[in-house]
């Protein structure tokens, strides 16, 4: 069974650990774009996240999708109808990438690093299973929640790791953990997101958004279309390039 409901501990411990496993890089990477790279990503994700990907190709780029395979064909009681196979198909052929996000939306930090190997096995075949064949070459970790070992793991397997710690990537940084920048629908949201985007812009580094549904009227979990539009917009503007995670790891000069 699905399970839709799920809140990472909160104790003292568990604080610790993020600000520890934040701060130990696991893989080194030295992120250096020619120009400005804006990557935008879609979590977990619900069918709605595609106005997300018609918004990014109208200013010229495409984006990451991170699959969690339990929820496949699933309706969340949140973010509604779920992604299926032939919306990855239609994904793939418009040029958008398709990433890893476990197969039953893993607390990576609290589960040991045989259970996260098996559970993200089991999204990678899932993946296959309904379609999508190509290799998978990115991750990110459900919750942004990630222990030492498992973000090595993930270093080893995939050419990049997504995390949900806010910020622009640029110089050393870690490419299983990449910093990412939360889109919603506040206007805390809004502030947030153009402060990152400036300072990627000027810094000329590497900037994820993440999100999960799309809309007018999106869910706490989701992003107005109009201000991802903005974002885009603002964004070619500067020069910078929307890239998928893949591509923004090759001219961030964090992969070949």
């Amino acid at each position: 069974m699905v399970q839709w409901t799920y809140t990472p501990s909160r104790s003292p411990p568990a604080k610790v650990q993020r600000r520890v496993v934040q701060w130990r890089k696991a893989c080194h990477a030295e992120v250096a774009p020619d120009r400005p790279v804006v990557t935008f990503t879609f979590d977990d994700f619900p069918k709605s996240a595609l106005n997300g990907a018609d918004i990014v190709e109208r200013y010229g780029g495409r984006a990451g999708f991170y699959a969690c395979t339990s929820f496949v064909g699933q309706r969340s009681p949140v973010m509604g109808e779920m992604f299926d196979g032939a919306t990855l198909a239609e994904l793939r052929a418009r040029g958008h990438e398709i990433g890893a996000h476990t197969h039953s939306h893993l607390d990576c930090a609290r589960a040991g690093l045989a259970k996260v190997e098996r559970d993200i096995g089991e999204n990678l075949v899932a993946l296959s299973e309904i379609g999508h064949h190509e290799t998978v070459s990115s991750f990110a970790f459900p919750y942004g929640e990630t222990s030492y070992s498992a973000k090595r793991w993930v270093g080893d397997v995939f050419a990049t790791g997504r995390g949900i710690l806010p910020g622009v990537n640029v110089g050393d940084c870690d490419r299983s953990q990449l910093r990412a920048v939360e889109l919603g629908a506040s206007a805390m949201h809004r502030r947030r997101a153009l402060a990152a985007l400036k300072t990627a812009i000027d810094a000329k580094g590497w900037l994820f958004f993440f999100t999960h549904d799309v809309s007018r009227t999106p869910t706490d979990y989701g992003v107005p279309a109009d201000l991802l539009e903005e974002l885009a917009l603002r964004a070619v503007e500067a020069g910078a390039v929307l890239a998928t995670p893949t591509f923004g790891a090759v001219l961030s000069g964090v992969i070949d």
